[in-house]
């Protein structure tokens, strides 16, 4: 009808947009060979940044960019005053945060991040480091990236290590599905706890933890790992005091057999037990442990080559 806007077509719609996609690729082409005959007739300097900055807005991936603006940084340094360098590392920081939001997981962004607040040093704001990582990981739980640079600014922010492992409980009690934060918890866990003694009775408490995620969502891998860490790890401590270690692991058995009457083809108890069984007295528990890895061999078809392997242990 006369006065009707034509619809373009799905067909005249994706024409459309790989048309602009390809003039978007060839700009990309464009502003690269910029950056790279610059730098080859003036070397990294200050127009570096600026060209770099024009290339990354587009792909935050492209490490060599980020390497151009440290060489560019570390030359400037040696030429203008120290207060200018300091402000310009403090746009650097704002920059990074630009490049954070485009790409949150981007391995050479948060490289550069971590090597600008070391060249400020002291004048680094290490609380507001911490409070960027805090709003991070709200926004995505398991942005390990992000979870290693906590690590990092959160000695510097004089955060104890028990309100680091505080933070870990926070995340983990928001989503157990955070392998993050129970990694996290792993490495602070053997820092806080020096004494055997004192290590074992929080290790029991880490089992208590996993318990709870567990029954919330048994086929979640993050908490099970955790629990093989754990499990090695009393082991260790118990030889290490005179204790048989064989005690607990028939407890977590008791435990993890609750669980499977409730989710019996639930792959990752049925693992778990198979593993311990195997570990505590493979020949008492042969008849069982076989049973087990041909109940996962059905729910689990991809893996059956493992589980065929796990069947020449007992």
């Amino acid at each position: 009808m006369h006065g009707r806007v034509k619809e373009r077509t799905s067909e005249e719609k994706e024409r459309i947009r790989l048309a602009a996609e390809a003039e978007k690729v060839k700009q990309y082409c464009k502003d690269v060979d910029v950056v790279t005959s610059h730098v080859q007739d003036h070397g990294p300097d200050r127009q570096t940044l600026k060209l770099t900055q024009t290339v990354l807005d587009t792909n935050p991936e492209y490490y060599t960019m980020w390497n151009l603006r440290r060489q560019a940084l570390e030359k400037l340094q040696d030429e203008i005053p120290k207060s200018e360098m300091d402000n310009m590392y403090y746009e650097e920081l704002k920059f990074i945060e630009h490049a954070i939001s485009l790409n949150t997981k981007c391995y050479w962004t948060w490289h550069h991040r971590k090597w600008i607040v070391q060249r400020l040093a002291h004048l680094t704001d290490w609380q507001r480091e911490v409070k960027l990582c805090t709003k991070l990981l709200n926004l995505d739980l398991r942005n390990f990236h992000c979870w290693s640079y906590r690590r990092f600014v959160a000695s510097h922010a004089n955060e104890s290590l028990s309100q680091q492992f505080d933070y870990t409980t926070t995340k983990i009690e928001q989503n157990f599905s955070n392998y993050s934060a129970w990694h996290q918890r792993s490495a602070l866990l053997l820092e806080i706890e020096k004494d055997d003694h004192g290590l074992l009775n929080a290790l029991q408490n880490e089992l208590e933890l996993v318990r709870q995620a567990v029954y919330t969502e048994p086929n979640d891998q993050s908490p099970w790992i955790y629990h093989r860490w754990l499990m090695a790890q009393c082991k260790g401590v118990l030889t290490r005091l005179g204790r048989p270690p064989h005690e607990l692991a028939q407890q977590e058995l008791s435990h993890i057999k609750e669980l499977l009457s409730i989710e019996p083809e639930a792959k990752w108890p049925l693992l778990t037990t198979a593993t311990m069984m195997i570990d505590v007295d493979r020949s008492t528990y042969a008849s069982e442990i076989k049973d087990i890895l041909t109940t996962l061999k059905k729910v689990d078809p991809a893996r059956q080559e493992y589980y065929k392997f796990l069947e020449t242990k007992v």
